[in-house]
């Protein structure tokens, strides 16, 4: 993980929310109990926890019980200036108690803005894109952590794929997401 594929995450994330019409708020995802609008505060937050991690400062766990985290594209550019020092690379992220390194911390919620890009593009019917290098990135995290992903309920059971599939694909399928299927509803944990 670096700087330039969290930048190039974000890009396509930001591409599908610019798109997200204010009907579709309710609609579903592929996220288990979460509609349209509880997916983008998601992302929201998402966000905000790589610039508050960025700056040094550890992200609490009331932080996920937020319900208005600013704007997406605002918390993003902040995010991705403040990760193009190298010292932020250098010091530990603190998610709630838990220190972890900040490479591992920023794969793990960049991933997130991934995999839920897709889902909401997904739920709104848009096409997800992403260069094939951020959904290696992706792919490598969720690879690494679905177990314990799957454990803690993060994650759905595993779905087939092609042997084809791309990095996005498998990325998805690891996650319990169902990458072919074009229905915006779904099972998938968070």
């Amino acid at each position: 993980m670096n700087h330039d594929i969290m930048t190039r995450a974000f890009d396509s994330t930001v591409a599908v929310l610019d798109k997200v019409d204010p009907g579709s708020l309710d609609a579903p995802t592929p996220c288990q109990d979460w509609d349209v609008r509880a997916l983008t505060n998601h992302l929201l937050l998402v966000a905000a926890a790589l610039e508050l991690a960025g700056r040094g400062e550890p992200i609490p766990d009331d932080h996920w019980a937020a319900e208005d985290a600013g704007t997406f594209r605002a918390h993003a550019a902040a995010a991705t200036a403040l990760w193009a020092a190298d010292e932020a690379w250098n010091r530990p992220v603190r998610m709630a108690s838990m220190p972890m390194p900040a490479p591992m911390a920023v794969s793990m919620l960049v991933s997130d803005v991934v995999i839920h890009g897709w889902d909401l593009a997904r739920a709104t019917g848009q096409e997800f894109r992403c260069d094939d290098d951020v959904a290696e990135a992706a792919l490598a995290f969720v690879t690494g952590m679905g177990e314990q992903g799957r454990a803690m309920g993060i994650y759905a059971a595993e779905v087939p794929v092609a042997a084809d599939a791309s990095a996005l694909e498998r990325a998805l399928a690891l996650s319990g997401r169902r990458p072919g299927d074009t229905t915006p509803g779904g099972g998938a944990a968070h």
